[in-house]
């Protein structure tokens, strides 16, 4: 009995230490036409231009106003660019 209560245990106990995969997203297409047929995958979050935290700080400091992303966080664009 003590041997079937350990090895439970043990197994529940390595169901915790399973690493939990990453979430991602990528936006995938396909566009085809009589001469060229175009397709592929892409990252939308690595399109997004933020600033960095040295240009976000002097910003802040300068008194300019964030921009919001619809969850409300609020961030920079580079060189003051429009949001």
């Amino acid at each position: 009995m003590v041997k079937m209560l350990f090895a439970a245990l043990v197994a529940v106990g390595s169901f915790a230490l399973a690493p939990v995969p990453a979430a991602h997203a990528d936006v995938c297409g396909d566009v085809g036409g009589r001469h060229v047929s175009v397709g592929g995958c892409t990252d939308p979050a690595a399109r997004v231009a933020t600033a960095s935290d040295v240009e976000a700080a002097s910003q802040a400091a300068n008194g300019q106003p964030p921009c919001y992303t619809a969850e409300g966080v609020p961030y920079y664009t580079p060189n003051g660019d429009p949001c």
